[in-house]
């Protein structure tokens, strides 16, 4: 009976343990929304929409979008172009935050503000690469909206980073 007894209480100590180590990614997630003015300006914003470790940030973009080859494919007769792998480094005053997106984009079909290139927007995915400063060993991920209207191009990443 006694050997039962400590084999229970080893097992509800195994529980006890896995469900805390369980629970702290949960707890450490912390919702952010970084918004993007991509070209000309290549800036951001990085602002937390819940509390957390994590403070406003912003800064500049330096990213691999343009060198990215696109892969077209059609859909239900929409051509979308798909770009997967781009690589964007935000330099902020508390630290860099690398991350790696995929998105889908589709032509709006004329030029609508007027600068002679085709308007176009996107909406993609994005996961962290890695960080630096308040964002040594973050991940997380997330989800993209893009407006590439010709010279003016923004986008807004909204998603959820994880705390070591």
């Amino acid at each position: 009976m006694k050997t039962f007894s400590l084999w229970v209480a080893a097992l509800a100590a195994g529980v006890t343990l896995t469900a805390t180590a369980a629970a702290g990614p949960d707890a450490a997630k912390q919702r952010v929304a970084i918004s993007m003015k991509i070209y000309p300006q290549k800036t951001f914003v990085l602002t937390p929409l819940q509390a957390g470790p994590l403070k406003r940030d912003s800064g500049t973009i330096d990213s691999t979008w343009l060198s990215v080859p696109g892969r077209k494919v059609m859909r239900d007769g929409q051509e979308v172009t798909i770009y997967n792998g781009a690589v964007t480094t935000l330099t902020g005053k508390r630290g860099t935050l690398t991350i790696r997106d995929r998105n889908e984009w589709v032509d709006l079909g004329r030029d609508w503000n007027g600068d002679g290139e085709s308007d176009a927007i996107a909406f993609g995915t994005w996961t962290v690469v890695r960080g630096t400063g308040q964002y040594a060993g973050i991940a997380g991920k997330g989800r993209s909206a893009h407006a590439g209207l010709g010279s003016p191009w923004y986008a807004r990443f909204e998603g959820f980073l994880n705390s070591p």
